[in-house]
């Protein structure tokens, strides 16, 4: 499609035609093209406040850590957001269709061999309703929500002084896909400071970066939640939260290269 790619947002009514048609269409590429004539036309968009240009593009490369670079150039692009517009669908589903549509299409591509693309459309594209766990994993809205929580603009902390950057906690969060559920499923995955103490638990150890390991001190964490306020808490109370409810491993048994034994 021949057009800027400035960011803007849909109308609600657009949202609903993108599902009506998603839910008519026989493969993606016919899906793709009812979306196209959804979104080009006048009355279904919204201008955003301030005109922000064409965003500079982002590419999946590789597998691991694919998005470490693309977190932050996202987030500085669309920029600060009170969370209430942070969480509106109607912005995050253009950007999937139009802005970043070359990303989307690379990162998560829609396979008209597979039996579930429409399940990835709702997943990744189509953002219907704004929970946490659906802004995680929208294919854009992840993008700056996760850089959101973990930003350390000032390089105050720990992981972002070593080399003065304030983007340490959001790249050691996009190491891998699983990381970012184990981290982020759960309510205590909100809590700016919960989620750094975690990061920097999961530096301490080989042992401790394994996702089931994350994934095992956040639900912990979580159920602390329930009677203790975590987010009051100082770093040094946190760590030493942390150390009481981790898992334990028997170093013997354990293999840097092949996990448990």
């Amino acid at each position: 499609m021949n057009r800027s790619n400035s960011a803007a947002a849909l109308t609600e009514s657009a949202l609903i035609y993108l599902d009506d048609a998603l839910k008519q269409a026989a493969t993606p590429a016919d899906f793709l093209a009812q979306a196209d004539a959804i979104i080009e036309k006048p009355e279904n968009r919204l201008p955003l406040p301030t005109d922000l240009g064409d965003p500079d593009p982002i590419q999946p490369t590789g597998t691991k850590g694919v998005d470490i670079a693309n977190a932050p150039a996202v987030f500085e692009y669309i920029g600060l957001l009170d969370r209430s517009n942070a969480s509106d669908p109607r912005l995050w589903t253009f950007l999937a269709f139009s802005t970043y549509r070359a990303y989307m299409e690379k990162r998560w591509p829609l396979d008209p061999k597979s039996g579930s693309w429409q399940n990835r459309v709702r997943d990744r594209w189509l953002l219907r309703s704004a929970t946490r766990g659906r802004l995680i994993r929208h294919g854009v809205a992840r993008l700056w929500w996760v850089t959101e929580l973990t930003r350390d603009a000032k390089c105050e902390h720990p992981l972002s002084k070593v080399n003065g950057d304030p983007y340490a906690y959001t790249s050691a969060v996009f190491q891998n896909e699983d990381r970012i559920n184990a981290l982020f499923d759960r309510e205590a995955g909100a809590i700016t400071s919960v989620m750094r103490s975690v990061l920097e638990h999961a530096d301490k150890d080989i042992s401790y970066q394994r996702d089931s390991h994350v994934r095992a001190v956040m639900k912990e964490l979580t159920l602390i939640m329930g009677f203790r306020d975590l987010g009051v808490l100082s770093p040094a109370d946190l760590d030493e939260l942390i150390e009481e409810v981790r898992p334990r491993y028997d170093d013997e048994a354990y293999s840097p290269t092949l996990g448990p034994a």
